[in-house]
């Protein structure tokens, strides 16, 4: 055999064991890659089944978004009827246009499959409606019911005045808010008038 012949019958063989090789390597290495990055993102811990980051969930109803939150992450439990968020921030535009923006530390979500009952936030949380703006340690949420319940120290603040009270409930769909006591109002004059009004 000429070394000619035996140089193209060796790069032959060469070649087909390249073939073989990423035949049946490629897809082992892509597949132990898939399963790695799965763990990854998955990232699970001990009393969840799904630790997750970057959360996001829109509720629609009908072909009508009704809400979307957003969450930096996410933790499932075991029965999946709970799910605690860190960093929540929740976003309504209601039927008057108007956009209501709730953000805090972080929430514990009581669900029933994919419906929320409940939503318990605390760490300090903060709401915006159009240009009203209010503050308050924590809040408890009941989206079927549109209403929120603050028991401590709220601050309320618009561009016309500033009330802080303590214990608040409040309706965002019907745009209702009530503070409940020891409610102090600071009402803001233009800015051709001097000084502001306390009651």
């Amino acid at each position: 055999m000429s070394p000619k012949r035996v140089a193209g019958a060796l790069a032959a063989v060469g070649t087909a064991a390249l073939i073989a090789i990423a035949w049946f390597a490629v897809p082992a290495v892509i597949h132990h890659n898939r399963d790695r990055a799965l763990r990854r993102a998955l990232d699970l811990v001990p009393g969840t089944l799904l630790h997750a980051r970057n959360f996001h969930w829109t509720q629609m109803k009908g072909d009508r978004q009704q809400w979307e939150l957003n969450a930096d992450e996410a933790a499932y439990s075991n029965d999946k009827t709970l799910l605690n968020l860190r960093q929540p921030e929740l976003t309504m535009v209601l039927d008057d246009g108007k956009t209501l923006v709730l953000h805090a530390a972080s929430a514990k979500l009581k669900l029933t499959g994919n419906h929320i009952k409940e939503a318990l936030l605390t760490g300090g949380l903060e709401l915006t409606y159009g240009d009203l703006w209010f503050a308050t340690g924590e809040a408890t949420f009941w989206p079927d019911a549109d209403t929120i319940q603050a028991p401590g120290p709220v601050h309320v603040r618009s561009p016309g005045f500033d009330v802080t009270g303590v214990g608040m409930e409040a309706h965002p769909r019907a745009r209702l808010f009530a503070l409940q006591h020891q409610v102090r109002t600071e009402i803001k004059r233009e800015a051709s008038g001097a000084g502001s009004k306390k009651s």
